[in-house]
């Protein structure tokens, strides 16, 4: 008998990055690094470059998009003018098509507030390249050019990727995965004035971080849930207020990430809030299986939140490679479950029969 659990799951699965675009994501940072890696005209200092963003930090869902790529300067940098670092990682970066040689030659598009975007037009891709000074060790905060406010701005990435690692980790590694569904929710239910990516990490973190949320033997259904109704009742005070939107504070440096949400883009996400939060109560209070999953489908979109039938073919599937591995097991219950057990189970002998020609 399949579960909830197992409709979960699926959509999970579907939700993850694209493949191709996942390698793609991976190797050309790495070009990119070595061609300014050894560019006389820049000086980087170890580790020369870091991935950051999201798919850094395993929350890409997807088809990605972008990747953002830290090139880690020498502390001299941090005397320069803003501008002025900007513009010069920009001129260094006109040689880059040229230096890969591929048919696929990126295009130096843009300069941005904070980076320089190199965009690959086969691929419909972008690589946003931030300039950032290493001045106490790339474990400690960064400080990035910031073009607009013409000065210089703290960050810490790589240290609010290790937290949520380690949140991930104390949290039967539900964390990520409810990040992934609250981002997939956004995208599925918002076109225009939606808030971005890091802010709804951000929300995830602190409420499982400040023990709003607690993950300890609970399905994704009431995890996501607690989500919804968590940030509807937090928000609530900010609503009722004039002209008023919360703050979504950085986990690692406090500042607020959410300083340019206006009120009407915060209003619209209350409302499709408040109309998921609904079909949510409502899916997890039904008995009938068949219209929670179809509740369901309203929260997350009937093309994602998986059937009866997709579950019964998924799960077939990975029962199949399971046992062509000899990664199956029998629990004490009798039911058939794929990957090492912590309880006492049968592992299933490795299957060597394909069928008869």
């Amino acid at each position: 008998m399949l579960s909830l659990s197992d409709h979960f799951d699926v959509l999970l699965q579907k939700i993850e990055p694209d493949g191709e675009r996942a390698e793609f994501a991976r190797d050309v940072p790495a070009l990119v690094r070595d061609y300014l890696k050894q560019h006389e005209d820049i000086e980087t200092v170890e580790p020369y470059s870091r991935l950051a963003g999201s798919y850094a930090r395993c929350t890409a869902i997807k088809n990605i998009k972008d990747v953002d790529l830290l090139l880690t300067l020498h502390r001299r940098y941090r005397k320069k003018e803003p501008e002025e670092v900007l513009e010069q990682v920009f001129s260094v970066l006109g040689g880059l098509p040229d230096a890969l040689g591929s048919s696929s030659k990126p295009v130096i598009r843009r300069r941005q507030r904070r980076s320089i975007n190199v965009h690959v037009d086969e691929y419909d891709f972008d690589l946003d390249i931030v300039p950032a000074v290493v001045e106490h060790g790339i474990d400690k905060p960064l400080t990035i050019p910031d073009r607009d406010w013409s000065r210089w701005v703290e960050t810490h990435p790589l240290g609010y990727a290790d937290k949520l690692s380690e949140l991930n980790g104390k949290h039967q590694d539900k964390g990520v995965p409810l990040i992934k569904l609250a981002k997939h929710w956004r995208d599925e239910h918002m076109c225009y004035r939606r808030p971005k990516s890091y802010w709804l990490e951000c929300l995830v973190y602190h409420l499982i971080n400040g023990g709003t949320i607690s993950t300890k033997g609970r399905s994704y259904a009431a995890l996501f849930q607690s989500v919804l109704a968590s940030i509807a009742q937090d928000f609530r005070q900010y609503l009722e207020q004039e002209g008023k939107v919360p703050e979504i504070l950085d986990p690692m440096l406090g500042n607020n990430v959410a300083h340019n949400w206006e009120r009407a883009a915060f209003e619209t996400f209350m409302r499709r809030i408040d109309e998921s939060l609904g079909w949510a109560e409502r899916a997890i209070a039904e008995d009938d299986k068949e219209k929670a999953v179809e509740l369901w489908q309203k929260v997350f979109g009937a093309e994602w939140f998986p059937t009866e039938k997709e579950v019964e073919a998924q799960k077939a599937m990975r029962l199949c490679a399971a046992a062509l591995s000899g990664m199956i097991f029998v629990t004490p219950e009798g039911r058939l479950v794929t990957g090492k057990q912590e309880h006492p189970a049968i592992q299933v002998p490795r299957q060597r029969f394909y069928g008869e020609l």
